[in-house]
């Protein structure tokens, strides 16, 4: 999952500011996935949460700038699922999701499949126009499913003050140029 997380603030550093409807995800019931998962992660944190959060910060340099991060998202959205084996999860579960990022204001932007390891992932940029302003990311894997969804403005440089706030993890991110390689198993 921390390679998709990586690719998700790597690619985050794209968004622009633009309105947020129709780029959060409507995602199906995932409640099957949740029944058969050792693990399960769920993340959603709309505007006026992060804005909640945001009025308790203090007045320092980097409480300034994860401020003027968190006023410029909409919301941060992350579903991920780990198995105990391979397989053990219904796939088609992820049609939904699939046939939402196939159509509208959504774009690829990449996708890896391997057939060795069982994994598919792809990464999705939500269009306005010719403005980009969300970001999804699919990933599935014999044993973890996750779905990320960013939507709002963000800046990568901003990004790495948000590390260790409001259960950010620390991406390991030394630098704003993007993982350094890399971070061994996972």
């Amino acid at each position: 999952m921390r390679r998709v997380i990586v690719m998700c603030v790597v690619l985050s550093g794209l968004l622009v500011a633009v309105p947020a409807r129709g780029q959060q995800l409507q995602l199906p019931d995932l409640s099957r996935l949740s029944a058969s998962a050792t693990d399960v992660v769920d993340v959603s944190v709309d505007q006026a949460l992060l804005g909640m959060a945001a009025a308790f910060m203090g007045n320092g340099p980097d409480d300034a700038q994860v401020k003027s991060l968190v006023s410029s998202l909409k919301g941060i959205y992350v579903k991920s699922f780990t198995f105990a084996k391979d397989g053990a999860f219904d796939p088609s579960l992820l049609e939904p999701v699939r046939r939402q990022l196939a159509t509208g204001q959504w774009s690829r932007l990449m996708s890896a499949k391997s057939s060795k390891d069982g994994s598919d992932m792809a990464v999705y940029l939500w269009r306005n126009g010719d403005r980009p302003g969300g970001l999804a990311v699919l990933s599935v894997e014999p044993r973890e499913v996750t779905v990320v969804n960013i939507v709002g403005s963000i800046d990568l440089a901003q990004l790495q003050a948000l590390q260790g706030k409001f259960g950010v993890p620390d991406l390991e991110l030394g630098d704003t140029k993007g993982p350094k390689g890399p971070k061994g198993p996972k």
